[in-house]
């Protein structure tokens, strides 16, 4: 079974990796568990909550995480159940601050004085201290790709940054979903936890005041990014079309300026013996004059229009 633990005289943290029926099983033998709980650890849940039983609180809590292949930031799941002198977590193996920080009370005694000697909300505080601060870095990440996007728009690569800006509004969206409702679910554990005798945490303890403010500080960038790049993306569409428009516009003054000389060409080209200059031998040039002062009057037309 994927089962590890690691126990000590006042607390015992079981961490499960990639749940099947066996991991299940025995957390309901050994603790008793609600179906549904069980039933979320298997199923993916795609929110944030939390919910209280009689012996335990059970918590589903989303992290994002990046695929630099497809370049998209997806939710991985952490379950937590959280009981008098326990804490078991259930995840997918995703999240290397929580896979790191299990490996290291494994292994080094300093690291279980440090975390397991206090009580069993201190070390979900640390638990969660370090899987929040494991997204700043993506933070980072994104208002780079902001930046970098900015610099491309004003350098003239509108068309470059089309797909790029989409795949960053992208990311931002999906992130603010997963983080969206953190806060009030950080809320809600550490009111039931003040409130419960069994765990340490007091009214007074910055130590969860700490976790929500870092979900603040995540909602806010976010919401920062979000305009950010909103208005990045109506200032490329902007330039683009601006563009366009001058395309255009060179387009129809062309083709205007060309239309006299063809229809010139046309009188002079048909088939008729009383064409005047058919005759002449300077004909031809006679002609090429006269476009050229038809052509050279419209340009001084549309210039003095401020046309071109």
């Amino acid at each position: 079974m994927n089962i590890h633990e690691i126990k000590t005289k006042k607390l015992r943290w079981i961490n499960i990796n990639n749940p099947a029926q066996e991991e299940i099983e025995y957390l309901r033998d050994e603790f008793d568990f609600h179906p549904l709980a069980l039933e979320d650890c298997v199923t993916p849940t795609h929110r944030s909550k939390i919910d209280e039983y009689k012996k335990y609180y059970f918590m589903v809590l989303l992290f994002p995480i990046y695929d630099r292949k497809s370049r998209e930031i997806r939710p991985a799941e952490v379950h937590f159940f959280i009981g008098k002198g326990f804490l078991v977590t259930i995840h997918d193996n995703e999240l290397p601050p929580l896979v790191d920080m299990f490996r290291l009370c494994q292994n080094s005694q300093e690291a279980r004085q440090k975390h397991f000697e206090e009580s069993i909300d201190m070390l979900l505080y640390y638990i969660l201290e370090k899987l929040l601060l494991y997204i700043y870095p993506m933070l980072d990440h994104l208002s780079l790709d902001i930046d970098h996007s900015e610099k491309e728009i004003f350098s003239g690569n509108e068309k470059k940054m089309v797909e790029e800006i989409l795949v960053i509004r992208r990311n931002i969206t999906d992130f603010r979903k997963i983080m969206q409702v953190h806060k009030k679910t950080l809320q809600k554990l550490t009111s039931w936890l003040q409130a419960n005798d069994n765990f340490a945490i007091t009214k007074n303890d910055l130590h969860y005041s700490n976790l929500i403010d870092h979900t603040k500080e995540f909602w806010d960038a976010l919401g920062g990014y979000k305009e950010a790049i909103e208005a990045l993306q109506e200032t490329n569409e902007s330039l683009i079309s601006h563009r366009i428009n001058d395309i255009m516009k060179t387009l129809t003054v062309i083709s205007l300026t060309m239309l006299p000389v063809t229809v010139i060409a046309s009188i002079f080209g048909m088939n008729f013996r009383s064409i005047p200059l058919a005759d002449s031998q300077n004909g031809f040039w006679v002609l090429i004059l006269i476009n050229v002062l038809v052509i050279s009057t419209i340009a001084l037309y549309f210039k003095r229009k401020r046309w071109i």
